[in-house]
C-alpha cells in the first residue's frame, strides 16, 4: 500500500502541474486574444484550440500509450507543454494571433495525454480502491487552484515584464521541467509480456462502444459537465472585465476560487460514489450547476461571479468524477485503452465546441442566455439519466461470453 500512496501522490502532483498550467493558459489567452484583435468573438479562439487538440489527440493518446507505455505518453505530452509555451512567448514578442492560436493548440495537445492521470491511478490501485483513487489524483487541482494565479502573476512580475503576459507563458515552459521530473518518479506497474504466438483480440466496432448503454451516460454525463463549466468559464475572464468593467486581478480571483472549488470536492468525492453510488453523485453534481447558473443570472456584483463559479465548479467535480467511475461499466480490460480513448474523445469536442463558441455568444446573446443554454444542457441530460437507469448495461454480460469463447 506504501507504493500505492507514493505513486497516487506522484500523480496528483503531476495533476497539480497539469492544471496549473491549464488553468494559466485559460485564463490569459482569451484576455491576450482579445488584446491581439480587440474582437471579442475572436479573443476566446485561442482557448477553444485547446480543447480541440485535446478532443482530436485523446483517441490516438491513448492508443499510443497502449503500444508504447504511460510513461512514453505523459512524457510526450510534458514535451508539447513546453513548446506550446515557446510558442505562446513569441507569439507575444511578434503580435500574432494565430502563432498563439498554435500554440494553445500544442498546449492542449499535452492534456490529451495527461488527461490519462486519473486512469493510470486506477492501474496503480487494487480494485477496491479505485472511485478514492481517481479522486485523489483529481484533488491535485486544489493546489493548483490555489498556486497557478500567483505563480502566473509571480513570473509576470520577475520576467519579461515590459511586454504583457509574457512571463505568464514562461511559467507554462517551466512547469513542463517539473512535468518530466515527476514523471520520471512514478512507477507504473510493469506491461505484461505477451505469450509467443498471442493474437491480440481485435478493438470492438465504434459503433458498437457507443450503443453501450453505460458509455452513453458515462461520456454525456463527464462531456455535459465540462461543457457547462468550459462554455461559462472561458466567457468569465471577458465579462468581469470588458463587460463589467472590473479589473483583470478580479477575473483572476474568480478563476482562483473556480479552480479550487472544482478540485476541492476530491476529498470526498471518491469516497460518496463508492457509498451511494456514481449517478446519485451525479445527480447532485447537476444540482449544484443548476443553482449556479440562477446565481449568475441574478446579477453581476462580483459575489454573483464568485458564487456562481464555485458552485458550477463543485457541479463539475461530482459529474466528471462520478462520470469517470461509471465508465468502468462500459469496457471490459483487453477494450480499455480503446474505450478510454473514444469517451475522451467525445468529453473533449463537446468541450472544446463549447470553448469555441463562448466569445461569439457572450458578444450575441449575452451572459444571461449563456447560462439559459447550461439550464437546458441539464434537461436534456435528465433524461439519458433517466434511460440509463431503465436500461442498465445489457450488453455486459454478452461481451464477456464472447471473450471467453475467443479465448477458447
Amino acid at each position: 500500500m506504501e507504493n500505492v500512496r507514493r505513486n497516487l501522490f506522484l500523480l496528483s502532483m503531476a495533476q497539480f502541474i497539469l492544471l496549473s498550467s491549464v488553468i494559466t493558459v485559460i485564463t490569459y489567452s482569451s484576455l491576450l486574444g482579445k488584446m491581439m484583435t480587440g474582437d471579442t468573438a475572436l479573443a476566446t479562439i485561442p482557448s477553444a484550440t485547446a480543447f480541440l487538440a485535446t478532443a482530436s489527440f485523446a483517441f490516438p493518446a491513448s492508443l499510443f500509450m497502449k503500444r508504447f507505455g504511460r510513461k512514453a505518453g505523459f512524457y510526450t505530452g510534458a514535451f508539447f507543454s513546453g513548446l506550446g509555451g515557446l510558442c505562446a512567448v513569441l507569439s507575444i514578442y511578434t503580435n500574432n494571433y494565430y502563432l498563439l492560436c498554435f500554440a494553445t493548440f500544442l498546449h492542449g495537445t499535452y492534456q490529451s495525454f495527461a488527461n490519462y492521470y486519473r486512469f493510470a491511478a486506477m492501474e496503480v490501485a487494487p480494485s477496491h480502491y479505485h472511485k478514492q483513487a481517481v479522486s485523489y489524483v483529481i484533488l491535485g487541482g486544489v493546489l493548483a487552484g490555489l498556486c497557478a494565479p500567483t505563480l502566473a502573476r509571480t513570473f509576470e512580475s520577475l520576467y519579461f515584464e515590459p511586454v504583457q503576459y509574457a512571463g505568464t507563458y514562461c511559467l507554462v515552459i517551466a512547469l513542463s521541467l517539473v512535468a518530466h521530473t515527476l514523471i520520471y518518479f512514478i512507477k507504473l506497474p510493469p506491461r505484461k509480456p505477451r505469450p509467443e504466438g498471442f493474437v491480440p483480440i481485435a478493438n470492438p466496432k465504434v459503433m458498437d462502444v457507443l450503443k453501450r448503454p453505460a458509455f452513453i451516460c458515462a461520456s454525456l454525463c463527464a462531456a455535459c459537465a465540462y461543457l457547462s463549466m468550459s462554455f461559462i468559464m472561458t466567457a468569465t475572464p471577458l465579462e468581469v472585465v470588458v463587460v463589467c468593467g472590473y479589473q483583470v486581478s478580479d477575473a483572476a480571483g474568480v478563476i482562483q476560487f473556480h479552480s479550487m472549488s472544482m478540485f476541492a470536492p476530491a476529498i470526498i468525492t471518491g469516497t460518496l460514489i463508492a457509498r451511494f453510488g456514481s449517478i446519485r453523485i451525479i445527480l447532485i453534481g447537476m444540482v449544484a450547476i443548476l443553482i449556479s447558473t440562477l446565481v449568475a443570472k441574478a446579477g453581476i456584483e462580483l459575489y454573483n461571479f464568485y458564487s456562481a463559479l464555485i458552485l458550477i465548479g463543485v457541479g463539475w467535480n461530482f459529474m466528471f468524477t462520478a462520470g469517470t467511475t461509471l465508465l468502468e461499466h462500459a469496457y471490459d480490460e483487453n477494450e480499455k485503452a480503446f474505450v478510454q480513448g473514444l469517451n475522451d474523445l467525445v468529453v473533449f469536442t463537446l468541450a472544446g465546441l463549447a470553448t469555441l463558441t463562448s466569445g461569439f455568444m457572450l458578444d450575441k446573446i449575452g451572459w444571461q442566455h449563456m447560462n439559459n443554454i447550461v439550464i437546458s444542457i441539464l434537461v436534456m441530460l435528465i433524461f439519458v439519466i433517466i434511460w440509463y437507469t431503465k436500461m442498465g448495461d445489457r450488453n455486459r454480460k454478452k461481451r464477456e461470453e464472447v471473450i471467453i469463447i475467443d479465448q477458447n
